[in-house]
């Protein structure tokens, strides 16, 4: 399980926004009333890092962190979590990330997950040698599900998928294979290929009443979420 989330933290350093997804990334109903904010430095990062020039970049997009825009901090996680631009840092990563995350930054509530999940930045470095990794790993355990719970509720396939295998395993959450089920069912709808196989072998694992009771489950969440 430990290396599936490896690969998901390789999708983490995939996912820096361009400025015509930073659009289509995080929708924000606004009227006459609403301060929109001001994306102009962080295109001016975007510019910056399509011309190479990486430190420009950096600085960009951390003068527009700093001002709360939650694309620029959602980026600048990548950034330090990839080591493009910057040295490695999973602590800058991580508070960037969790910035993003706490504004309703849908794609850094999964990167929040993965990093809990993965306990990288999430504590002192000082904590993460065994056997003192192990102290705080049920709770970085739970809020992984929180975050992917969080995410999951907005549609994310990949959220829904690692919220399925926490329920399946009974990681940061009590073990519930309904659950697993109608998250799997969820995420397979949004094209995650690991989905299907996962359904697969969770159904063998699942009881008739089970197998009912998250088909239910997943009726009515699309039912209240996707009509």
């Amino acid at each position: 399980m430990f290396s599936s989330r490896i690969v998901s933290c390789l999708m983490l350093v995939a996912a820096l926004l361009c400025p015509a997804a930073a659009l289509q990334a995080q929708v924000q109903v606004a009227d006459e009333d609403t301060e929109l904010p001001d994306y102009s430095v962080y295109y001016e990062g975007v510019e910056a890092r399509d011309a190479g020039d990486m430190a420009t970049a950096v600085a960009l997009f951390t003068e527009a962190a700093e001002n709360g825009l939650a694309i620029a901090q959602h980026n600048l996680g990548v950034l330090y979590f990839s080591g493009e631009g910057v040295p490695q840092d999973y602590e800058q990563a991580f508070l960037w990330t969790q910035r993003a995350a706490e504004q309703g930054y849908v794609r850094s509530m999964v990167n929040l997950g993965v990093l809990y999940y993965n306990q990288l930045g999430v504590q002192p470095s000082w904590m993460s040698v065994w056997p003192l990794s192990l102290i705080n790993r049920g709770a970085h355990y739970e809020q992984a599900a929180r975050w992917y719970g969080e995410a999951a509720g907005y549609d994310d396939g990949e959220a829904q998928y690692y919220l399925a295998t926490m329920y399946h395993q009974g990681l940061g959450v009590d073990r519930d294979l309904a659950q697993a089920y109608m998250w799997a069912r969820l995420a397979q709808d949004n094209e995650v290929a690991l989905a299907t196989q996962f359904l697969t072998t969770l159904e063998t694992e699942m009881s008739a009443a089970q197998r009912s009771q998250g088909q239910r489950d997943y009726a009515n969440w699309v039912l209240e979420n996707r009509s």
